[in-house]
């Protein structure tokens, strides 16, 4: 016999199952609640002894427990500096790469303070090719050794750029080696091992796993007290982890962070365990029968209530391509869950009307853990949602003394109740389709009725424990992310080749950890081109299988781990470390609200941080899918701002007409962005460029493209600590374009390329090259990508010095006015919720409904990717339907579920729509602005982040007049893209943006 016990820790109760392994029938044997206590192993422990209880079984059947819990991500939402370690980072970046996105930079203030123990930058780091931008030095390795020992710091992060493809230096181990060398009783995390591609998301989740290890430690130490106290102290033991699968107890012990937030996958995996009978509509895999999303799984607790979506995997939708833990942005697989203040123990408030009491709101404020202490139903006296659905004679044999409640306050909670969880069913799916619900947790008892959008309720006894099924059917899993060569090229049946290669060798690993060979499924795998590089692409591979249970894997804490046995109890005191070297950030002297005025002084804009975040939010919205995420360089603008520098803002209207302006902005791989942020190409670019002008001056910067990263790079050169000169308000292109020739002087010119020249280039390091003639615009890109690949997929442009009157001429104005107000209206929509929807506030920035609309919404569904002498050409599948748009309030049986192809090479080109009848009609094309928006946040989705799952919103908006006349379409029109089957029909009329400086000077 093989039994399993599965346990989730949660805010009110911690619950336990025992499963059956070997039984395909009715396999859970019992479940029991206990109330979770201050020290949760106490609970865990009361949890287990009273499972055995009710069980005639041998302690000895049980071979797996496998807990689920929050302790980990309560302790960095709650800032708890004793349960919290310092941490020293050394990160490995060569040649001041990265310098102005330092460790901790997106880090919140009072975390950063608690956390931030010291940084420091050494030689190291990968190109994006795997070879060396620099070799580890030992001496600088062991100075900071020497620096962590005077500061007591006992936990390490190291961090390298592009460290997950180091496979020939492995430059992050042979600094850990040496700091275990060098110091006694200190962990070292490599970054490598903890997060993906990404240097700044994957160093923060290496930062917060290093700094919850001794709370691990802690944790596992008193499960295992709780284990051996109840009997069971020879079982297995594992934790489950953010994505629905399970560690063992000792990868747990290195990587707590990896079982942060386990709860809602927990919740779906077991609900589609306890759902999974033909009767119930679900088939074996938990899978809905329709077309589309699986199953919606709303999981009530004791405080909150969470939806997410069950997809055909069986697995739950994962969040976009990075997550905030605890406003912390990392990179590891997240479920996409949507959250509610309504809970089994959420307060009931009410008023007088009519002299009948009638309820008013239900949550967010709940009695919490001290349900059965202050509820109406235990003896207390505060109205809970628990009290009602008692009253109303819905739930027996719960509580100690009977509630009574008048009808109209009966009826009118349980239709908020109602109300609030149709709302949360609208806000999670994906498409106007109908489809199942499945209410669990132990707050499910708050619903008897059906709901709205949906084809039915579905229910089941064991509900309430699906958190701690999903623990105990927990599978164990191994993830691959990799840039790998390409060989022979790109075709079907390589690409098959090199991903059958990784899940092979991801199978091998997974095997090792315990799952059983025959039960090995495959659940991710992708093959994602990099732009610029065509020998190499990027693979995900994410394998999972069932519990092998004929094997013994030794997972005791060993060694001095199993000698730490702190209680895991609030107010414990793990050692506290203090630091005086850090100081944190000053808080923003403004804060966003209704009344926030930017500040405008002489006609100059000088910019806050909050000017900062709209301006990235609303670049990347015009980016059209490419330009790059604007977000490493929002940070390294920040660190300006904060370091006491200005960054500013021109209007073209204040410049004299023959003011010097100097066109920049960056060139290459996004994913090099991402791993080596860095300004240093754009100066030297712009230096390069100064020196074969044999200007010693010059006025102001210019952006090549509002689009992505370009938009707000050259602010951060520009800034007082380096040239000291404003940026333009407005671009060369209105959007991002992929090559460089797309800019609208050359629409306006006479269609000489050379027009355009000289054009400098620089790698950031010491290599620059000046190009000053070409005999056509074809030459000019391929030997300017030739270039950028030499310098490591990344490089500073800079184009000739062109005055103030050709900007003012030829130029796109106000550009930066348009995405500071795309911004604005995201982070107003995110921040207050209003009823207006995302799409109507920014078709409003826009110009209106003439200038902008929406065209369509649903699910990300097929992604298809490859490379093309460096352009990342391909499409993507969106199911949902167009009609919501058109008519909001059409019936759900005229809302037929559609397909929108968007046509892509960098950015976004072509939006074609797909109908039941298998015709085309194609909808939007270039140079109009064809935008992929994230549905929930308004955020914009560059094509690197597409991929399967993502509920998205697609706006499009007119472009430009110079880019609608014949010339401009010529240029940057569909038949520049080789769409030669396409006509260009405008969307609507462009709307010059209204000017930020002109509306908030004086």
């Amino acid at each position: 016999m093989f039994l399993r016990v599965g346990i989730d820790v949660g805010g009110t109760n911690t619950d336990a199952v025992l499963l059956d392994a070997d039984k395909s029938h009715s396999p859970v044997l019992n479940w029991v609640k206990v109330p979770t206590t201050p020290n949760v192993t106490e609970g865990i422990q009361h949890g287990i002894e009273d499972l055995l209880k009710l069980s005639t079984i041998v302690a000895s059947d049980i071979k797996c427990v496998t807990v689920g819990t929050t302790q980990f991500l309560n302790a960095i939402v709650g800032c708890d500096a004793s349960r919290l370690q310092k941490v020293g980072v050394i990160r490995l970046a060569s040649d001041n790469f990265t310098k102005l996105a330092p460790p901790f930079v997106d880090f919140p203030p009072e975390l950063r303070h608690i956390l931030c123990g010291h940084v420091g930058f050494i030689n190291g780091g990968l190109n994006i090719d795997a070879t060396e931008i620099g070799g580890v030095v030992e001496e600088e390795v062991i100075e900071q050794c020497r620096f962590l020992k005077q500061k007591g710091i006992h936990s390490v992060v190291v961090v390298g750029v592009f460290s997950p493809i180091d496979y020939d230096y492995k430059q992050e181990f042979v600094v850990r080696d040496i700091i275990l060398r060098e110091l006694k009783e200190v962990d070292v995390v490599c970054s490598a091992e903890v997060g993906r591609l990404g240097i700044l998301e994957r160093e923060n989740a290496a930062i917060l796993n290093a700094s919850l290890l001794n709370l691990g430690r802690a944790f596992v130490n008193g499960l295992r007290r709780a284990l051996v106290s109840a009997g069971i102290g020879e079982t297995r033991l594992f934790l489950s982890c953010n994505d629905g699968t399970m560690i063992s107890a000792t990868e747990a012990l290195a990587t707590p962070v990896k079982v942060i937030a386990s709860g809602p996958s927990n919740s779906m995996i077991g609900t589609s365990f306890i759902l999974s009978s033909k009767e119930e509509g679900i088939n074996e895999g938990g899978v809905h029968s329709n077309e589309g999303d699986a199953l919606i799984i709303i999981d009530i607790g004791g405080s909150t209530t969470d939806a997410g979506v069950l997809l055909k995997s069986g697995y739950p939708r994962q969040a976009s391509a990075y997550s905030d833990v605890a406003n912390v942005r990392v990179n590891f697989a997240m479920p996409d869950v949507q959250s509610i203040g309504l809970g089994g123990g959420s307060i009931v408030k009410y008023e007088g009307q009519n002299g009948f009491r009638v309820a008013t709101s239900i949550g967010p404020e709940s009695v919490g853990l001290e349900l059965s202490a202050k509820a109406l139903c235990f003896g207390g006296d505060i109205l809970t949602a628990t009290d009602i659905v008692i009253a109303a004679g819905l739930v027996s044999n719960l509580g100690s003394t009977p509630v009574e409640l008048e009808e109209s306050l009966l009826t009118s909670a349980k239709k908020l109740i109602r109300q609030m969880l149709e709302s949360l069913v609208d806000e999670i799916k994906t498409t106007a389709a109908l489809l199942p619900v499945a209410l669990v947790g132990g707050g499910s008892i708050l619903l008897h009725d059906d709901l709205r959008g949906t084809t039915a309720v579905l229910r089941n006894p064991l509900a309430p424990v699906a958190n701690a099924i999903g623990a105990a059917k927990s599978k164990i899993s191994t993830t691959l992310d990799l840039i790998c060569p390409i060989v022979n090229g790109r075709s079907p049946v390589e690409d098959a080749k090199i991903l059958n290669d990784k899940i092979d060798e991801a199978t091998i690993d997974c095997i090792r950890k315990g799952a059983r060979e025959d039960s090995i499924a495959v659940i991710t795998k992708d093959l994602i081109s990099l732009s610029y590089i065509s020998n190499k692409a990027r693979v995900i591979v994410q394998v999972v299988g069932e519990l092998n249970t004929s094997t013994s894997i030794a997972l005791e804490v060993s060694g001095e781990d199993a000698m730490i046995e702190p209680d895991l109890h609030v107010g414990d005191h793990l050692e506290s470390q203090s630091d005086n070297t850090y100081k944190a950030p000053p808080p923003a002297t403004t804060k966003f609200g209704p009344n926030y005025r930017p500040t405008i002084v002489n006609r100059e804009w000088i910019l806050s941080e909050i000017d900062l975040e709209f301006l990235s939010i609303g670049c990347y919205i015009l980016g059209c899918g490419g330009g790059g995420s604007p977000y490493a360089m929002y940070l390294q603008a920040r660190e300006v701002i904060r370091g006491g520098e200005k960054l500013r803002i021109i209007d073209i209207a204040d410049l004299p007409s023959t003011a010097n302006l100097i066109p920049t902005g960056k060139m290459g791989s996004p994913m090099v962005s991402t791993e080596r942020p860095s300004i240093e190409l754009l100066v030297d670019a712009v230096q390069e460029m100064l020196t074969d002008a044999k200007l010693h001056t010059f006025s102001a910067l210019v952006c090549v493209e509002v689009g992505g990263g370009n938009g707000i790079s050259p602010l951060v050169i520009g800034s007082s600590a380096t040239y000291n000169v404003p940026m333009v308000d407005g671009d060369l292109m209105g959007r991002a374009y992929p090559t460089f020739e797309k800019i609208t002087p050359f629409v306006l010119g006479t269609g000489n390329v050379n027009e355009l020249l000289p054009i400098t280039l620089s790698s950031g390091d010491g290599t620059n090259l000046v190009l000053r003639t070409s005999k056509n615009t074809d030459m000019v890109d391929k030997t300017l990508r030739a270039a950028c690949v030499e310098m490591g997929c990344s490089a500073g442009v800079a184009m000739h010095p062109m005055q103030a009157k050709e900007l003012r001429d030829t130029g796109i104005l106000r550009t930066h006015s348009l995405a500071w107000r795309l911004g604005r209206a995201v982070k107003k929509f995110q921040i207050e919720q209003s009823e207006i929807s995302i799409a109507e506030s920014l078709i409003a920035q826009f110009g209106g409904s003439s200038s902008a609309r929406a065209i369509f919404e649903g699910k990300l569904t097929a992604v298809e990717n490859h490379l093309i002498k460096g352009h990342s050409y391909g499409s993507i599948i969106i199911s949902g339907s167009s009609t919501s748009l058109r008519d909001p309030n059409a019936p759900p049986s005229t809302k037929l579920l559609e397909q929108l192809k968007i046509t892509f090479k960098n950015e976004n080109l072509l939006a074609e729509l797909s109908h039941p009848d298998g015709s085309t009609e194609p909808l939007v094309t270039v140079p109009d602005l064809i935008m992929v928006l994230d549905s929930r946040s308004g955020l914009a989705i560059g094509v690197p982040e597409y991929r399967y799952g993502l509920k998205v919103l697609v706006l499009v908006a007119a472009a430009h007049p110079f880019w609608i006349t014949e010339k401009g379409l010529d240029i940057g029109g569909p038949r520049a893209f080789g769409l030669e089957h396409i006509d260009y029909r405008a969307v609507g009329r462009y709307v010059e943006p209204r000017s930020v400086i002109e509306e908030f000077a004086g």
